[in-house]
């Protein structure tokens, strides 16, 4: 991975970190069967942060959640596009191909659960922000 885990970036550093490696170890620490925490931690603020300044709806995001709930990674493999194709028709291709990269990612059903709840914790933390940026939200 391209950052460090275990360090404290600023919001601007995050808003630039180059996330496109993200997922190039795959999703799971084999040593612990966690994610990885550069993807756990820092990967999912700096990605939930991208995704905001990139104007990506919360609720876009939102039902990318739930559809990648629905579905498992067969079905992700064989049609990504359930998962991408608001969003790169609505011109946000970043958080798109990064969707792409942690399908690709999944060895087996258990890493694509544990990707879509990592989904999941993007689409919160992208609330959070929302909600303290706008009180009355």
């Amino acid at each position: 991975m391209s950052f460090d885990p275990y360090r404290d970036y600023t919001l601007e550093e995050q808003r630039t970190l180059d996330l496109s490696q993200l997922f190039a170890h795959g999703l799971r620490d084999p040593s612990s069967g966690q994610l990885w925490p550069a993807i756990q931690g820092v990967g999912a603020a700096a990605t939930a942060i991208q995704a905001a300044a990139d104007d990506v709806p919360v609720p876009m995001v939102g039902r990318l959640v739930t559809t990648a709930h629905e579905i498992d990674l067969a079905r992700a493999r064989a049609v990504p596009d359930e998962l991408v194709e608001e969003l790169e028709k609505r011109d946000h291709p970043a958080l798109a191909r990064l969707i792409r990269a942690g399908i690709a990612a999944c060895q087996d059903d258990e890493d694509y659960r544990l990707f879509a709840r990592w989904l999941a914790q993007v689409f919160n933390l992208m609330l959070l922000r929302q909600q303290h940026a706008d009180p009355n939200a």
